[in-house]
């Protein structure tokens, strides 16, 4: 026989073999994804994509064993399924069935962990043994559920030569589809954005959350879903053990095996558990209903237009009445532009931190508003909030777009992602220091990160970086509302993107005119190096280390905040080790150092870091910053001179507005030895985060007694009341900023630049709309409007936002 003909014969036979079949197809698949970063690694998203398959495979051993026990076989054959000392016609046993069939499973699990494992040699993977974590839970409990429902629906319908192959596989397929089904129903209508699911395993939420930590919730319901497996098998084996048959195929009898009732009964026992279960799955966190949302964030307000979810006791309770002002503000903004508004009440849920909103709901650092729902999920931020306008515009789309969804898809366009996104933040755009939308969006270009419009209309937005991807379609859409109005825009949501049906123009001819007029928007070279840093990372499906590097940076900080000074050392040694191309966690390292005194190490890694080629003028400038904290919290000789070299060099890269107010007053704080020790006091570096009221009265104490300076009166009374600003409390905050913005009362001890003046005065403003004093606010936002204190569009879309806001607002607690 020829090389060819021995070729086709083993084609012929995998095409043949129902069992080759699965594992040769398998074993393609794995192999192509085990080339795809992130995805193509032992861990989470490779574990949600194969967890469905090879449950529909194992499904599909569990019909073949079941049909390869009951066939006929010639008399002196043998076959490697029949258990040694069965006849070969007679029946087979329960146990013998399930064994031929866990054997297919194992080649299953086998190909697919064999070929991601030995993937590493090809595509980085970081955490191996987490990896095989997430595959057990994932696949392997999800595959051998698949086998459990292929064996006991086959059985469930009667004698296996009586039914063909297709309906005996949609038998098996079945509980797959009930169950795709709830969940989806759960995501559609629920107040939750993750899913448990007995063939998909856990769907965590948001793709773009970097924190996917596997907790208890995960093995309770495996736990769960083993139990309802085994109590199926054990009723069914029992009943097919049995003298009431129930036109069930015979099968051998098992001796000393249990009897048949006995069976039945732990069977019917572990369903019942199970079921009990089941109906409770909002109580042990499987998923969430509104009632169950309810018991967390206790208390409710309803305006016009809103119903506001929020815990009792809280920040948020705190200044609720603002929250809620601040929604209608927003909301009437939209209207105005959209030229209508949703013809139900938006839902808003607040949560105190993002990790009490990943509990409850499902998203960690995202904000999430399923636009057919018109429900937003927040976590509590500064007042105001600076992403809710943002998730409100996906409440608004809701209207618009497909009629199930309320997202741009269509037969014809398929699903957009850059208008997802792309319309929100037109609609709200986030002004970043003097940096409006477009602004930004031509920094994007300048530096040669724009992704190409044609490459985000689609799918293909989720694989660009966020920063990116939201700015350059955040630009266009803004771009295409202000050159042809927002009307069009709410048609091209409607139907996925068909410009050429709106605009009468393809995506090409529209994305060159906007790349000119965004080109075209002057830029000063500080604020291109200040947004260098934002717009270099990459999205977290081209970082392969992403989860683990989330996963070690959490464990670190839970170990620094215990003083664990050696194991925080070595996770993030660790956490260098895996993604050495992140600066931030050698900054973290010698943060580290610095905390435990040892700053000649913290100054050698930061001196190590500071000689990479290819850093951004924004980590030159964190880490200039670093070591200038390192010496001026030290104590040796000359150690506040050579802090302020690095202070006036990170000053000198282009940092953002906030770090550049900082450096500021530590930059002052070198040249005035009084002030130095009250301003490491202040901003503690190397101490780890503490939002504790003693932590907040000690800021709040050495905040005073900066004010008490002689010389430093007015930074210490703005310093003072961003601390009362920090802690919702604008009423006690007034005095001290009214004080820190008379530059007439200090004269050269005045706030000595733009940035400072500037903060203190948008704090003040802050506080005077929050304490209802509307003639105050403007008079500020005047002084915020002089030519020496604005730079760029994003301050004069400030300073136009928060004029709306205080008209708003004196009209609205006028009507209240």
């Amino acid at each position: 026989m020829s090389a060819a003909s021995k070729v086709l014969g083993g084609a012929l036979e995998v095409a043949s073999t129902p069992p080759l079949r699965r594992r040769v197809g398998l074993a393609i698949a794995v192999l192509a994804l085990s080339f795809v970063p992130m995805a193509g690694t032992l861990g989470y998203f490779s574990s949600l994509l194969l967890a469905p398959a090879l449950s529909l495979l194992a499904a599909a051993g569990g019909v073949d064993a079941v049909r390869r026990s009951f066939a006929p076989r010639p008399a002196g054959t043998d076959d490697a399924d029949q258990p040694e000392g069965d006849q070969p016609d007679a029946p087979p046993t329960m146990w013998a069935i399930s064994v031929a069939a866990l054997r297919d499973l194992t080649w299953l699990l086998a190909l697919s962990y064999g070929i991601l494992f030995v993937g590493q040699l090809w595509t980085l993977n970081c955490d191996v043994l987490g990896g095989t974590h997430y595959f057990i839970l994932g696949p392997a409990v999800s595959a051998l559920l698949g086998t459990a429902a292929g064996v006991i629906a086959t059985l469930a319908l009667g004698r296996p030569g009586e039914r063909r192959r297709v309906v005996q596989l949609l038998a098996a397929w079945l509980p797959f589809g009930l169950c795709v089904f709830v969940g989806l129903r759960r995501l559609y209508v629920d107040p939750v954005v993750y899913a448990f699911d007995p063939f998909f395993g856990w769907y965590s939420g948001p793709l773009y959350d970097e924190s996917i930590p596997i907790d208890a919730r995960y093995y309770q319901f495996r736990a769960y879903n083993l139990a309802v497996a085994a109590g199926a098998w054990l009723l069914l084996h029992g009943l097919l053990g049995s003298d009431w048959r129930l036109r069930l195929p015979r099968l051998q009898a098992e001796p000393g095996r249990g009897p048949a009732r006995l069976r039945v009964g732990v069977g019917a026992v572990l369903l019942a558990l199970a079921g009990s279960v089941g109906l409770q799955a909002p109580s042990w966190g499987f998923t969430a209903t509104r009632e169950s949302v309810a018991e967390v964030l206790g208390a409710t307000v309803e305006t016009e237009h809103f119903v506001i979810h929020y815990a009792p006791g809280t920040t948020t309770a705190r200044e609720i009445e603002m929250v809620a002002a601040d929604h209608e503000f927003a909301y009437a903004r939209l209207a105005a532009r959209l030229g209508g508004s949703p013809e139900r009440k938006v839902v808003s849920y607040i949560f105190e931190t993002g990790k009490l909103r990943q509990r409850v709901v499902g998203a960690d650092r995202v904000e999430v508003s399923p636009p057919w729902r018109q429900e937003m999920y927040l976590s509590r931020r500064t007042w105001p909030h600076s992403v809710m306008p943002h998730e409100l515009g996906h409440s608004f789309m809701g209207d618009f777009g497909d009629p199930i969804l309320g997202l741009p898809i269509t037969a014809r366009q398929g699903f957009n992602g850059a208008l997802v996104e792309g319309v929100p933040t037109a609609l709200a755009p986030k002004h970043l220091d003097n940096l409006g939308l477009h602004e930004q969006a031509a920094v994007l270009d300048r530096l040669d990160k724009r992704p190409s419009l044609t490459t985000l209309w689609g799918a293909g937005f989720w694989g660009a970086a966020a920063s990116r991807a939201y700015t350059a379609s955040g630009s266009f859409v803004l771009w295409l509302a202000e050159t042809r109005g927002w009307e069009k825009v709410g048609q091209l949501y409607d139907n996925a993107g068909d410009v050429e049906a709106i605009y009468g123009e393809d995506i090409a001819s529209l994305e060159a005119q906007w790349l000119e007029f965004i080109r075209a928007v002057p830029l000063r070279d500080q604020d291109v190096e200040a947004q260098a840093q934002r717009f270099q990372r990459n999205s977290v499906f081209r970082r392969p280390c992403a989860h683990r590097a989330a996963e070690l940076a959490a464990q670190a900080a839970r170990a620094r905040v215990r003083d664990q000074r050696d194991e925080a050392l070595e996770i993030q040694q660790t956490l260098c080790r895996i993604e050495p191309d992140q600066p931030r966690h050698f900054l973290q390292l010698a943060d580290m150092f610095a905390q435990w005194q040892d700053f000649d190490a913290a100054e050698a890694t930061l001196a190590e870091l500071a000689e990479r080629e290819g850093l951004s003028a924004t980590y030159r400038a964190l880490i200039a910053e670093q070591r200038g904290d390192t010496e001026l919290v030290s104590s040796a000789p000359g150690h506040l001179e050579r802090a302020a070299e690095h202070y006036r060099f990170a000053l000198t890269q282009g940092p953002l507005e906030g770090r550049r107010r900082q450096l500021q007053i530590e930059l002052r704080a070198t040249e005035e030895p009084a002030l130095a020790p009250l301003a490491a006091a202040y901003f503690r570096p190397f101490v780890p985060p503490d939002k504790t009221r003693a932590a907040v009265m000690l800021q709040l104490w050495t905040a005073k007694s900066i004010a008490e300076l002689p010389g430093h009166e007015a930074l210490g009374h703005y310093l003072v009341g961003r601390q009362f600003m920090a802690v919702a409390a604008p009423e006690q905050a007034v005095e001290p900023l009214r004080l820190a913005v008379d530059d007439g009362r200090w004269g050269e001890r005045a706030l000595w630049t733009p940035e400072l003046r500037r903060a203190a005065r948008w704090s003040l403003t802050s506080a005077l709309v929050q304490t209802k004093r509307w003639d105050e606010a403007r008079a500020i936002l005047d002084e915020l409007a002089q030519p020496q204190l604005v730079e760029g569009e994003g301050h004069r879309a400030k300073i136009q936002q928060w004029r709306e806001r205080v008209d708003f607002f004196e009209a609205y607690f006028a009507e209240g």
